[in-house]
C-alpha cells in the first residue's frame, strides 16, 4: 500500500504538483532529519542540510528511476550533501590556517557556505600541484619535510613551491571578490 502511495506521490512530484510537494516534505522530513542528525552533530546545519536535500531531490527528480524507494534515493543524495558539508568545514578550517587565510578573513564572513565557496572555486582554478600541496600542509598538517619525503624532493624544494602556490591561491582567491 505504501508503495501505491509512493507511486501516485512521485507522479504528481514529477508533475509539479505544489500540494505533492508539501506532502512529500511532511511525510518524508522527519526521517530525513533523523538519518542527517546521526551525521552531524549540530541540528541546525541538520536542518539547513534537510532544506538541500529537498532542493536536490527536486532538481533530479527527473533522474529518479524508481530502482529503490524515494526514501533510499533521497539518503544518497543526503550523503553527498553531507560530503560537501564536511568538506567545507575542512576547507574554513584551512583557512584558519593557510598564513594568506589572514588576508581572506579580513572580510567579513556572512555566509560560510559562500566563503567555502570561493576556496573551492579557487582549489578549482589551480595546478594541480599547487593544490595538492595546499591541501597536504594546511588541510592534512604534514610537515614540510614529511611532504619533501613522500615526494622525492628537499625541504627547501617544498618550500619554495608552497610560497609560490600560497601565492597562486591569494591572486586567485582576490579575482573571486
Amino acid at each position: 500500500m505504501i508503495e501505491v502511495m509512493t507511486e501516485d506521490l512521485l507522479t504528481r512530484l514529477k508533475k509539479g504538483e505544489p500540494k505533492a510537494v508539501s506532502e512529500w516534505y511532511e511525510e518524508y522530513s522527519p526521517r530525513l532529519l533523523s538519518y542527517v542528525n546521526k551525521k552531524i552533530s549540530s541540528h541546525k546545519d541538520s536542518e539547513e542540510l534537510v532544506q538541500e536535500v529537498f532542493l536536490g531531490c527536486l532538481k533530479h527528480l527527473p533522474l529518479f528511476r524508481g530502482n529503490s524507494s524515494i526514501f533510499t534515493w533521497m539518503c544518497s543524495i543526503a550523503r553527498h550533501e553531507i560530503s560537501d558539508y564536511y568538506r567545507k568545514r575542512y576547507a574554513k578550517k584551512a583557512l584558519k590556517y593557510v598564513p594568506l587565510g589572514e588576508m581572506i578573513l579580513q572580510e567579513e564572513i556572512v555566509d560560510a557556505h559562500e566563503s567555502a565557496q570561493k576556496v573551492k572555486e579557487v582549489f578549482a582554478q589551480m595546478k594541480d600541484e599547487s593544490k595538492e600541496l595546499l591541501m597536504q600542509k594546511y588541510v592534512d598538517c604534514k610537515k614540510v619535510s614529511e611532504i619533501g619525503q613522500e615526494l622525492g624532493r628537499t625541504t627547501k624544494a617544498i618550500e619554495s613551491d608552497l610560497f609560490r602556490a600560497r601565492k597562486e591561491f591569494k591572486k586567485l582567491y582576490a579575482l573571486t571578490s
